[in-house]
């Protein structure tokens, strides 16, 4: 795995590349037979929560856990600009946090607007596993409140806006993960950006991220 540009959270499948590890994501509650390689991550999106059958998907869910198909649960978690009632996007969020404690595996957030409510259910699930907030675009303090917890943030192709500068230098390179998520954007762009503004070359932001992986899900 050395020198190699790991994307930690991807919808796209990516041709072969030997410089690439993309960790594809399943969203078991929209697309659960979608063509796949290891290593993948799984879990129910809160924007595909059926009201009439919320927990869809969570057998095959369980069945990747049981067979260790998967790295991670997720992405889960809780969005306040969709529909979604808020207790039911709980209830399916707190199922998987207790299905990842139960297997001992890391969790991928998605989280929009709903911080304090996640950071609940972690806390009732009594969840100390790894933890990462995807696609985060939010501002420093934010930013400082999660990392002081010992989460990680991830971020995705935003970050090219320059408007995360902040944020993204605040952000450790020991609790930094780098995302394409469903944009049609080059991990190796956001590598370069990220190491320019953290004033670092990019093999040494490769190591740190490549270190940051290990810890998390080897």
């Amino acid at each position: 795995m050395t020198q190699i540009y790991i994307d930690i959270h991807t919808h796209q499948h990516h041709s072969s590349e030997t410089e690439r590890f993309d960790v594809f994501n399943l969203i078991l509650n929209a697309d659960p037979d979608d063509h796949y390689l290891p290593p993948v991550t799984a879990g129910l999106h809160p924007w595909h929560i059926s009201e009439s059958d919320p927990f869809k998907g969570i057998s095959i869910l369980q069945e990747l856990l049981l067979d260790h198909e998967i790295l991670a649960v997720g992405e889960c978690g809780m969005d306040k600009v969709i529909s979604v009632p808020l207790n039911v996007q709980q209830d399916v969020f707190q199922k998987q946090v207790s299905l990842a404690k139960e297997y001992g595996k890391p969790l991928i957030i998605h989280c929009v607007r709903a911080f304090d409510e996640v950071q609940q259910v972690l806390k009732s699930e009594n969840f100390t596993g790894h933890t990462i907030f995807h696609g985060f675009n939010k501002n420093k303090e934010l930013a400082e409140q999660l990392l002081k917890k010992g989460y990680y943030l991830s971020f995705g192709s935003s970050i090219l806006t320059g408007k995360l500068d902040e944020t993204l230098v605040a952000t450790p390179l020991e609790q930094l993960f780098l995302e394409t998520d469903d944009a049609h954007a080059d991990i190796r762009e956001l590598y370069a950006y990220a190491a320019q503004l953290k004033k670092i070359s990019i093999n040494e932001l490769k190591e740190n991220i490549i270190r940051n992986y290990q810890l998390v899900f080897e």
